[in-house]
């Protein structure tokens, strides 16, 4: 194998295979229920922040999940140490903005599953809407 080659392919594998992530950037501001000023920050790769939602700011990751038999995108944040929880955002992206599709939470432990967060958790009537800001 040449030099070339060597040095190459893991840059092409990395490329290739990449670290996954939202392919989002900046922060989007909306309301969900009576919670407004809800902001969602998205940083470089797979890590967010969500301000407004919680009684304090919590960060958290991409992951893919599934809503009703169909995979979705999503943000998983952690809960304070003190209260150990995950909070759940589903979302898609339409143009710049994002559609939050179902918000829920479960606890640490065994047999913990996630359970509406919200009243309509899936929104079915109308899927709150968060808007880039510029």
């Amino acid at each position: 194998m040449s030099l070339t080659s060597k040095i190459l392919i893991p840059f092409l594998l990395t490329g290739l295979c990449g670290c996954g992530g939202t392919g989002l950037d900046g922060e989007y501001i909306g309301q969900i229920g009576t919670k407004q000023n809800v902001s969602i920050r998205f940083f470089s790769g797979n890590k967010a922040e969500i301000k407004g939602y919680w009684n304090q700011d919590l960060t958290g990751e991409f992951k893919t999940s599934s809503i009703k038999g169909e995979n979705v995108d999503s943000i998983v944040f952690l809960g304070p140490s003190e209260k150990p929880f995950k909070l759940r955002v589903c979302y898609s992206v339409e143009d710049d903005n994002l559609e939050i599709l179902a918000i829920h939470s479960r606890v640490f432990g065994p047999g913990a599953r996630y359970i509406q967060t919200e009243k309509d958790s899936t929104f079915e009537n109308q899927n709150p809407k968060f808007y880039r800001v510029k």
